[in-house]
Protein backbone atom coordinates (compact mmCIF):
# COMPACT_ATOMS: atom_id res chain seq x y z
CA UNK A 1 0.00 0.00 0.00
CA UNK A 2 1.26 3.55 -0.87
CA UNK A 3 1.76 6.25 1.58
CA UNK A 4 -1.30 8.22 0.03
CA UNK A 5 -3.26 5.41 0.03
CA UNK A 6 -2.80 5.16 3.57
CA UNK A 7 -3.96 8.54 3.66
CA UNK A 8 -0.55 10.17 4.23
CA UNK A 9 -0.35 14.22 3.85
CA UNK A 10 1.26 15.44 0.46
CA UNK A 11 4.64 17.40 0.59
CA UNK A 12 4.15 20.88 0.12
CA UNK A 13 7.14 22.81 0.78
CA UNK A 14 6.25 26.79 2.09
CA UNK A 15 9.88 27.90 0.98
CA UNK A 16 9.90 25.87 -2.31
CA UNK A 17 6.62 27.24 -3.18
CA UNK A 18 7.55 31.04 -2.48
CA UNK A 19 10.80 30.28 -4.94
CA UNK A 20 8.86 28.43 -7.61
CA UNK A 21 6.51 31.88 -7.28
CA UNK A 22 9.07 33.55 -7.44
CA UNK A 23 9.96 32.16 -10.45
CA UNK A 24 6.65 31.95 -12.51
CA UNK A 25 5.72 35.25 -11.96
CA UNK A 26 8.87 36.34 -13.99
CA UNK A 27 7.90 33.44 -16.46
CA UNK A 28 4.29 34.79 -16.63
CA UNK A 29 5.46 38.57 -16.86
CA UNK A 30 7.72 37.42 -19.74
CA UNK A 31 4.89 36.04 -21.64
CA UNK A 32 2.18 38.03 -21.27
CA UNK A 33 1.08 41.11 -20.80
CA UNK A 34 -0.81 41.27 -17.70
CA UNK A 35 -2.40 39.42 -15.16
CA UNK A 36 -5.89 41.19 -14.12
CA UNK A 37 -8.22 39.45 -11.33
CA UNK A 38 -11.83 40.14 -9.68
CA UNK A 39 -12.71 39.19 -6.42
CA UNK A 40 -15.23 41.62 -5.30
CA UNK A 41 -17.60 38.64 -4.35
CA UNK A 42 -14.85 36.73 -2.67
CA UNK A 43 -14.17 39.51 -0.64
CA UNK A 44 -17.66 40.58 0.41
CA UNK A 45 -17.84 36.95 2.17
CA UNK A 46 -14.45 37.00 4.38
CA UNK A 47 -13.63 33.48 5.10
CA UNK A 48 -11.79 32.11 8.51
CA UNK A 49 -8.55 31.55 8.30
CA UNK A 50 -9.26 27.96 10.04
CA UNK A 51 -11.50 27.10 7.48
CA UNK A 52 -10.56 25.10 4.36
CA UNK A 53 -11.10 26.57 1.15
CA UNK A 54 -11.56 23.96 -2.09
CA UNK A 55 -10.45 27.04 -5.03
CA UNK A 56 -12.66 24.91 -8.04
CA UNK A 57 -11.53 26.25 -11.52
CA UNK A 58 -12.11 25.36 -15.14
CA UNK A 59 -9.36 24.39 -17.17
CA UNK A 60 -8.53 26.64 -20.05
CA UNK A 61 -5.28 25.42 -20.73
CA UNK A 62 -1.36 24.83 -19.64
CA UNK A 63 -1.22 27.84 -17.21
CA UNK A 64 -3.74 26.94 -14.93
CA UNK A 65 -1.95 25.77 -12.22
CA UNK A 66 1.01 28.43 -12.55
CA UNK A 67 -2.19 30.97 -12.40
CA UNK A 68 -3.08 29.15 -9.08
CA UNK A 69 -0.61 29.50 -7.69
CA UNK A 70 0.45 33.16 -8.21
CA UNK A 71 -3.42 33.32 -6.85
CA UNK A 72 -2.77 31.43 -3.88
CA UNK A 73 0.48 34.01 -3.34
CA UNK A 74 -1.39 36.72 -3.66
CA UNK A 75 -4.70 35.78 -1.69
CA UNK A 76 -3.93 32.59 0.38
CA UNK A 77 -0.63 33.28 1.98
CA UNK A 78 -1.13 32.19 4.93
CA UNK A 79 -2.52 28.88 3.97
CA UNK A 80 -0.90 25.97 2.83
CA UNK A 81 -0.76 25.11 -0.92
CA UNK A 82 -2.36 21.66 -2.69
CA UNK A 83 -3.58 20.42 -5.65
CA UNK A 84 -4.12 17.21 -7.71
CA UNK A 85 -2.54 16.50 -10.66
CA UNK A 86 -2.50 13.27 -13.06
CA UNK A 87 -0.48 11.12 -11.84
CA UNK A 88 1.52 10.68 -15.18
CA UNK A 89 2.07 14.50 -15.33
CA UNK A 90 3.27 14.52 -11.88
CA UNK A 91 6.12 11.47 -13.12
CA UNK A 92 7.21 14.55 -15.97
CA UNK A 93 7.35 17.51 -13.38
CA UNK A 94 8.91 15.83 -10.51
CA UNK A 95 9.33 18.91 -8.30
CA UNK A 96 5.80 19.79 -8.19
CA UNK A 97 5.70 16.97 -5.25
CA UNK A 98 7.61 18.85 -3.46
CA UNK A 99 4.79 22.03 -3.81
CA UNK A 100 1.58 20.57 -3.28
CA UNK A 101 0.82 18.57 -6.39
CA UNK A 102 -0.52 15.05 -5.30
CA UNK A 103 -1.24 12.61 -8.31
CA UNK A 104 -3.99 10.93 -8.59
CA UNK A 105 -5.33 8.17 -11.56
CA UNK A 106 -9.28 9.16 -12.08
CA UNK A 107 -9.38 6.75 -14.88
CA UNK A 108 -10.09 3.79 -12.23
CA UNK A 109 -11.81 3.39 -9.00
CA UNK A 110 -8.74 2.65 -7.16
CA UNK A 111 -7.99 6.19 -8.12
CA UNK A 112 -11.16 8.35 -7.32
CA UNK A 113 -10.68 6.40 -3.92
CA UNK A 114 -7.27 7.47 -3.91
CA UNK A 115 -8.07 10.88 -4.60
CA UNK A 116 -10.71 11.18 -1.64
CA UNK A 117 -9.24 9.65 0.71
CA UNK A 118 -5.88 12.08 0.57
CA UNK A 119 -7.92 15.14 -0.21
CA UNK A 120 -9.75 14.20 3.13
CA UNK A 121 -6.65 13.71 4.65
CA UNK A 122 -5.38 17.45 3.94
CA UNK A 123 -8.97 19.11 4.44
CA UNK A 124 -8.49 17.42 8.49
CA UNK A 125 -5.58 19.97 8.54
CA UNK A 126 -7.60 23.15 8.30
CA UNK A 127 -5.49 25.71 7.49
CA UNK A 128 -5.09 24.47 3.55
CA UNK A 129 -6.17 25.53 0.09
CA UNK A 130 -6.68 22.71 -2.05
CA UNK A 131 -7.10 23.97 -6.23
CA UNK A 132 -9.12 21.29 -8.56
CA UNK A 133 -10.15 21.40 -12.16
CA UNK A 134 -13.15 19.24 -11.94
CA UNK A 135 -13.90 19.55 -15.10
CA UNK A 136 -10.63 16.84 -15.94
CA UNK A 137 -9.66 17.51 -19.27
CA UNK A 138 -9.13 21.06 -21.14
CA UNK A 139 -12.24 23.22 -22.20
CA UNK A 140 -12.85 26.16 -24.11
CA UNK A 141 -13.72 28.86 -22.10
CA UNK A 142 -16.75 29.28 -23.96
CA UNK A 143 -17.86 25.37 -24.09
CA UNK A 144 -20.27 24.81 -20.69
CA UNK A 145 -21.01 21.36 -21.42
CA UNK A 146 -18.54 19.22 -19.47
CA UNK A 147 -19.64 17.96 -16.12
CA UNK A 148 -17.71 18.38 -13.05
CA UNK A 149 -16.20 15.07 -12.08
CA UNK A 150 -18.39 13.58 -9.08
CA UNK A 151 -15.44 13.78 -6.53
CA UNK A 152 -16.00 17.44 -5.73
CA UNK A 153 -19.50 16.81 -4.59
CA UNK A 154 -19.03 14.34 -2.80
CA UNK A 155 -16.19 16.65 -0.61
CA UNK A 156 -19.45 18.86 -0.09
CA UNK A 157 -21.22 16.65 0.85
CA UNK A 158 -19.02 15.39 3.62
CA UNK A 159 -17.07 18.19 4.51
CA UNK A 160 -20.42 20.98 4.62
CA UNK A 161 -17.79 23.13 6.60
CA UNK A 162 -15.19 23.49 3.54
CA UNK A 163 -15.82 26.46 1.41
CA UNK A 164 -16.20 26.07 -2.00
CA UNK A 165 -14.86 28.89 -4.25
CA UNK A 166 -14.92 29.03 -7.99
CA UNK A 167 -12.25 30.73 -10.02
CA UNK A 168 -12.41 30.93 -13.56
CA UNK A 169 -9.16 31.69 -15.73
CA UNK A 170 -9.44 33.21 -19.08
CA UNK A 171 -6.44 34.09 -21.75
CA UNK A 172 -6.98 36.96 -24.24
CA UNK A 173 -5.45 39.18 -26.70
CA UNK A 174 -6.57 42.56 -26.80
CA UNK A 175 -4.59 45.35 -28.16
CA UNK A 176 -0.89 43.91 -27.71
CA UNK A 177 1.30 41.07 -29.38
CA UNK A 178 0.72 39.04 -26.29
CA UNK A 179 -2.10 37.87 -24.41
CA UNK A 180 -3.67 38.67 -21.12
CA UNK A 181 -4.68 36.53 -18.35
CA UNK A 182 -7.72 36.98 -16.40
CA UNK A 183 -9.48 35.23 -13.43
CA UNK A 184 -12.79 35.77 -11.56
CA UNK A 185 -12.57 34.43 -7.88
CA UNK A 186 -16.08 34.21 -7.29
CA UNK A 187 -18.45 34.29 -3.63
CA UNK A 188 -17.77 31.41 -1.32
CA UNK A 189 -20.77 28.68 -1.99
CA UNK A 190 -22.46 27.05 0.83
CA UNK A 191 -25.59 25.94 1.83
CA UNK A 192 -27.83 26.81 5.41
CA UNK A 193 -28.81 22.99 4.34
CA UNK A 194 -27.96 19.57 4.26
CA UNK A 195 -27.50 18.53 -0.05
CA UNK A 196 -27.55 15.50 -1.15
CA UNK A 197 -24.49 15.27 -3.56
CA UNK A 198 -26.58 15.53 -7.05
CA UNK A 199 -27.77 19.05 -5.55
CA UNK A 200 -24.14 19.69 -4.35
CA UNK A 201 -23.09 19.12 -8.41
CA UNK A 202 -25.93 21.31 -9.58
CA UNK A 203 -25.28 23.99 -7.21
CA UNK A 204 -21.67 23.97 -7.82
CA UNK A 205 -21.59 23.31 -11.78
CA UNK A 206 -24.10 26.66 -11.65
CA UNK A 207 -21.88 28.93 -9.91
CA UNK A 208 -18.43 27.99 -11.19
CA UNK A 209 -20.44 28.31 -14.73
CA UNK A 210 -22.19 32.16 -13.65
CA UNK A 211 -18.61 32.75 -12.63
CA UNK A 212 -16.67 32.28 -15.98
CA UNK A 213 -20.17 34.17 -18.04
CA UNK A 214 -19.30 37.17 -15.65
CA UNK A 215 -15.70 36.89 -16.19
CA UNK A 216 -16.55 36.25 -19.98
CA UNK A 217 -18.51 39.78 -19.75
CA UNK A 218 -15.75 41.83 -18.39
CA UNK A 219 -13.38 40.51 -20.64
CA UNK A 220 -15.75 41.38 -23.64
CA UNK A 221 -15.65 44.53 -22.76
CA UNK A 222 -11.97 45.47 -22.87
CA UNK A 223 -12.17 47.28 -19.36
CA UNK A 224 -9.10 47.03 -17.75
CA UNK A 225 -10.53 49.51 -14.35
CA UNK A 226 -12.75 46.25 -14.00
CA UNK A 227 -9.46 44.55 -12.80
CA UNK A 228 -6.97 44.43 -9.85
CA UNK A 229 -3.95 43.48 -11.41
CA UNK A 230 -0.99 41.16 -10.20
CA UNK A 231 1.44 41.65 -12.73
CA UNK A 232 0.47 45.35 -13.87
CA UNK A 233 0.64 46.23 -18.18
CA UNK A 234 3.99 47.66 -18.89
CA UNK A 235 5.92 49.28 -21.60
CA UNK A 236 7.74 46.94 -24.10
CA UNK A 237 10.01 47.85 -26.99
CA UNK A 238 8.89 44.81 -29.65
CA UNK A 239 11.34 45.58 -32.39
CA UNK A 240 14.20 47.75 -33.64
CA UNK A 241 11.27 50.18 -34.96
CA UNK A 242 10.05 51.08 -31.39
CA UNK A 243 14.02 51.60 -30.24
CA UNK A 244 14.04 54.25 -32.92
CA UNK A 245 10.34 55.58 -32.47
CA UNK A 246 11.92 55.92 -28.78
CA UNK A 247 14.99 57.77 -30.07
CA UNK A 248 13.50 59.71 -32.09
CA UNK A 249 10.85 61.04 -29.07
CA UNK A 250 13.56 61.62 -26.85
CA UNK A 251 15.29 63.76 -29.41
CA UNK A 252 11.78 65.89 -29.88
CA UNK A 253 11.77 65.53 -25.90
CA UNK A 254 8.59 63.87 -25.69
CA UNK A 255 7.83 60.89 -23.83
CA UNK A 256 7.57 57.51 -25.96
CA UNK A 257 5.35 54.35 -24.90
CA UNK A 258 5.29 51.17 -27.46
CA UNK A 259 1.94 49.80 -26.60
CA UNK A 260 0.07 49.66 -29.18
CA UNK A 261 -2.92 51.44 -26.69
CA UNK A 262 -1.09 54.35 -25.99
Amino acid sequence: MSQREQGKLPTSTKWLVDGFCWYIQRMVAKQFISFGVQKELFDAQPIDDATPIIAYANHASWWDPIAAMLLQRAYFANRTFYAPIDADALENYRIMAKLGFYGVRMQSFDGASEFLSVTKTILETKQVTIWITPEGQFADVRDHSLPLMPGLSHLASKFPEVKFVPVTFEYAFWNESRPQIFARMGAPVSSPTPLSKSDWNQLLTERLRQTQCELAASVKARDSAAFTYLIASRPVRQSWYDYGRSWSAWMRGKPFDPRHSA
